[in-house]
C-alpha cells in the first residue's frame, strides 16, 4: 500500500520520554504503519548516537537541537508558569524555598501573587499573550524540511517542547501532548501553551489537567501506563539466577529498599544502615537486603565502599554529572526492574512510585514514616513528601502501610514477610486488600497490558482524522 509519508515529530530530550515511548509498544505500534516516519529531537549527539545504535530502523531519524537560551519575555512567561499553579505540593515547595533562604518577603509576595493569579481566566489570558508575544524560531527549519503530519510532545512542562509546540501552532500542525509522570500536573507548573490533545495515564491525571490547565475533557485521552505493559508480558528469570547476581540466598525473603535520592533525603544511608542491622541481626527474620538506587541520581561510591557486602543496584545510564533528567534506562534495565519486583518479598521506601510498580506482582510496600535524625531542611526531610498531592492519592487508598518508628518497622516487616503472621496480625484485612485493588485500578487504569498499543493507535487515528 502506497501513500504520502506520515511524518511524526517526537521529542526525546529526557530519559523518561525514551523509557515511556521508545521502549514501550508505542513505538512499534507507530512503525507498524509502513507510511510512518519519525523525526526524534534530542539534545546531544551523544544521546543521538546512543539511540541510533539501539533503534536502527531507517524510518527513525535523529535531529540534535541544543536547548535555546531563555531570555526576555520568554523568561518572564517561564517564571509565570510556576506562579499560576496552586496545589498542596507547590505550597509545600514554597515553604521549602523560604527555609532555604528565600526570605519572608519573597515567600509572602510569592504566595500573594499565587493566590491572586492562579485562576483559570488568568491562565487563559497568559497563554494567549505567551503565544502572541514570544518569538522563537528554533524549530522552523525542521517544519519546512519534513512537513510533519503530527507533533508528539511527551514533556510540555519544559521550554524546549513548549517552543516545539509554539512552532507546531504557527505551522498549523496537529499536536498531542503526553503527561509522562503521575505528579507533573500538580507538582511542577502549568502548561504555557496547550496542545490540541493530551494523553494521560489515568483519570486522576485527567482531572488534574482539567483543573489546573483548563484542558477540555474531550481533548484528553486516557491511555494507561505504557511502561507497565512490560510487567504483564515479561517472563522473569528463575529465583536462583536472580539471587546469584548478588550472592544472596534464594531461600530467604528479599527486602528491596528504594532510597529517595540525595536531592530529597538526608536519611537514605541512615535507613540503609538500619535495615542492614535489623536484617543481619535477625530482628527482621529470614531476609536478605537489596538496595535499588534511583536511575536519575548519583550514588556516593565512597559511602558504598564503607559497606562491604552490600547488595545494590545503580540502574540506568547518566549523560550528565548532575542529578535530574539527563539519564536513561535501556531494555535490560527495565527487565531487571521487573525481575527485582517479581522476586521481592517486601518493598521499603519513603514516598515512591515503586509502590505502584510493585502492584504488578502483588508485592506489599511499607513506607517509612520517621526520620533518624530529623534534618534541618524541609526539602531534605523525606516524610514531608507524604504531603504532596500525588502521594496523598496513594495513602488515601489504604494500600500502603506506614511504619512510624524503627520498632514498628520491625514488627510490620516481619508480619508482611510471613503469611501466617500477616494473617494473625490482620495486616491484610479486607480493607487493605480493597485499598490495593483501588490503588491499582486508579493508578494503572488498564490491566490489559495494551496501554502502549492503545496510545500508538490513538496517535495514528489523530493523523488519519486530520489528514
Amino acid at each position: 500500500m502506497k501513500g504520502p509519508t506520515k511524518t511524526i515529530f517526537l521529542a526525546v530530550f529526557e530519559g523518561v520520554e525514551a523509557k515511556n515511548i521508545l521502549r514501550t509498544p508505542i513505538l512499534p505500534t507507530l512503525l507498524a504503519d509502513p507510511l510512518v516516519r519519525i523525526i526524534l529531537f534530542t539534545k546531544s549527539e551523544e544521546r543521538a548516537a546512543y539511540y541510533r545504535e539501539e533503534f536502527p530502523d531507517r524510518r527513525l531519524r535523529f535531529e540534535v537541537v541544543a536547548r535555546p537560551p531563555v531570555t526576555g519575555l520568554d523568561r518572564l512567561f517561564g517564571v509565570l508558569k510556576f506562579t499560576l499553579l496552586r496545589t498542596a505540593t507547590t505550597d509545600l515547595k514554597r515553604r521549602m524555598a523560604r527555609q532555604e533562604g528565600g526570605g519572608l518577603f519573597r515567600y509572602a509576595a510569592g504566595m500573594l501573587l499565587n493566590r491572586l493569579l492562579a485562576r483559570p481566566f488568568i491562565r487563559r489570558l497568559v497563554r494567549f499573550l505567551d503565544f502572541a508575544i514570544v518569538r522563537d524560531h528554533t524549530y522552523d527549519e525542521y517544519f519546512r524540511r519534513y512537513r510533519p503530519a503530527l507533533v508528539f510532545l511527551p514533556h510540555l512542562f519544559d521550554e524546549p517542547e513548549t517552543h516545539l509546540l509554539r512552532a507546531a501552532k504557527r505551522f498549523h500542525v496537529p499536536s498531542v501532548g503526553f503527561v509522562n509522570s503521575w505528579d507533573k500536573a500538580t507538582s511542577r507548573c502549568i502548561l504555557r501553551l496547550l496542545p490540541d490533545k493530551v494523553v494521560v495515564f489515568n483519570n486522576i491525571v485527567k482531572r488534574d489537567m482539567i483543573k489546573h490547565n483548563e484542558m477540555k475533557p474531550e481533548n484528553i485521552f486516557v491511555g494507561g501506563l505504557p511502561q507497565y505493559d512490560l510487567y504483564l508480558r515479561h517472563k522473569p528469570v528463575k529465583r536462583e539466577e536472580f539471587f546469584s547476581r548478588y550472592g544472596l540466598d534464594p531461600r530467604k525473603h528479599l527486602v528491596v529498599y528504594a532510597p529517595m535520592g540525595r536531592a530529597f533525603s538526608d536519611a537514605d544511608l541512615i535507613v540503609l544502615d538500619i535495615l542492614r542491622r535489623l536484617i543481619s541481626g535477625g530482628a527482621i527474620k529470614n531476609a536478605e537486603l537489596l538496595v535499588r538506587f534511583q536511575p536519575n541520581d548519583f550514588v556516593d561510591e565512597v559511602e558504598l565502599k564503607k559497606r562491604p557486602g552490600l547488595a545494590f543496584d545503580c540502574p540506568g545510564r547518566r549523560f550528565s554529572a548532575k542529578r535530574g533528567v539527563d539519564w536513561d534506562m535501556d531494555e535490560n534495565d527495565l527487565r531487571h526492574l521487573a525481575d527485582t519486583l517479581y522476586h521481592s518479598s517486601l518493598i521499603v521506601s519513603y514516598a515512591s512510585s515503586i509502590c505502584v510498580d510493585a502492584l504488578a506482582y502483588d508485592k506489599p510496600c511499607l513506607n517509612i514514616n520517621f526520620e533518624p535524625p530529623r534534618p534541618g531542611m524541609m526539602r531534605r526531610s523525606p516524610t514531608n513528601y507524604y504531603q504532596t498531592d500525588h502521594y496523598k492519592n496513594v495513602l488515601e487508598t489504604g494500600a500502603v502501610l506506614l511504619a512510624d518508628s524503627e520498632e514498628e518497622l520491625v514488627v510490620k516487616a516481619n508480619e508482611l514477610l510471613s503469611p501466617l503472621a500477616r494473617s494473625a496480625a490482620g495486616l491484610l484485612t479486607a480493607e487493605v486488600e480493597a485499598g490495593r485493588e483501588r490503588l491499582k485500578r486508579e493508578q494503572w487504569q488498564f490491566l490489559d497490558g495494551r496501554s502502549g498499543e492503545r496510545i500508538g493507535r490513538f496517535l495514528l487515528d489523530e493523523i488519519a482524522r486530520r489528514g
